[in-house]
């Protein structure tokens, strides 16, 4: 087989239609055609032709892999499952997602600094919506811990409880149940709540 032409396509710049002793074949990303070095005149199999497909197919699903990335940092196992959902075939699923994870794109360590800054600094949560949030996304039991050990949960509740309850009478039992109430939902101890408190916890 030989191709007979590489054509530019009209709709898309980016992409190419190929032409195989003289039939339109299949069309390619700009990108892959470079990578390969494909020419017009060159001979090619059929072998070849699935190779192609493959590269092409492998860099959509790492193209959209970087667009869900845009939006928020993803584990591992987020990234391989949303991928499997948006119907690509699992194994190439998993060859990308193991490619990403070489190239550093995808890391799980760095993924749950990341998560916990948020949930510290922009939407502050207690460890124990962290701890549970992480072990759904597959993150490590160690990494967790690692991160949890740096993260100071009393100095985020008094911080929270200055800033939603500034006007916070310890002697107000009903305003007390409330921020206790409070800080449980967002997944805060109530050892901790206790401490800070000032109150007795067993």
């Amino acid at each position: 087989m030989k191709i007979s032409k590489i054509e530019v396509q009209k709709k898309n710049k980016k992409r190419s239609s190929i032409y195989i002793d003289g039939e339109f074949k299949f069309g390619l990303d700009n990108e892959i055609i470079l990578r390969y070095n494909i020419k017009e005149g060159d001979e090619i199999t059929e072998d070849q032709v699935k190779n192609l497909l493959l590269a092409e197919e492998k860099q959509k699903i790492k193209q959209r892999a970087y667009r869900l990335l845009r939006y928020r940092s993803r584990s591992i196992a987020e990234m391989r499952d949303r991928l499997k959902k948006l119907g690509y075939e699992p194994e190439i699923v998993e060859e990308v997602v193991h490619e990403l994870v070489e190239e550093g794109i995808l890391n799980n360590h760095k993924f749950a600094r990341e998560f916990v800054s948020d949930y510290t600094n922009l939407k502050p949560r207690g460890n124990i919506f962290i701890v549970n949030e992480l072990k759904k996304k597959k993150v490590d039991d160690a990494y967790i811990k690692e991160i949890l050990k740096e993260r100071d949960e009393k100095n985020l509740i008094k911080k929270i409880i200055e800033k939603k309850f500034s006007n916070f009478n310890k002697k107000d039992s009903k305003q007390k149940a409330k921020i206790i109430r409070y800080l449980l939902y967002r997944g805060f101890t109530l050892q901790k709540i206790y401490e800070v408190l000032g109150e007795d916890y067993e």
